[in-house]
């Protein structure tokens, strides 16, 4: 797992402005990681398994890609 997507993950786990981002427009948003193809194909796939193999936990992925969070993330 890079470093970039480590930081990457962390965003969408705890900024609601990158979740938004993430969730209106991902193939966009992640344009602004040097993240490898396959950190990026498994984040677009929404690939539990695949982002399981590249190192995250079960709970790690699925926060990353959860469809729980919603546009009100942004909204203050």
């Amino acid at each position: 797992m890079s470093k970039e997507f480590k930081k990457l993950i962390k965003k969408l786990q705890g900024d609601p402005k990158a979740i938004g981002q993430f969730l209106a427009n991902p193939v966009n948003f992640l344009k602004s990681f040097k993240i490898t193809s396959e950190e990026r194909k498994a984040l677009l796939t929404r690939d539990v398994t695949a982002l399981n193999d590249l190192g995250l936990t079960k709970s790690q992925a699925v926060g990353a890609l959860s469809g729980g969070h919603s546009r009100r993330c942004t909204e203050s």
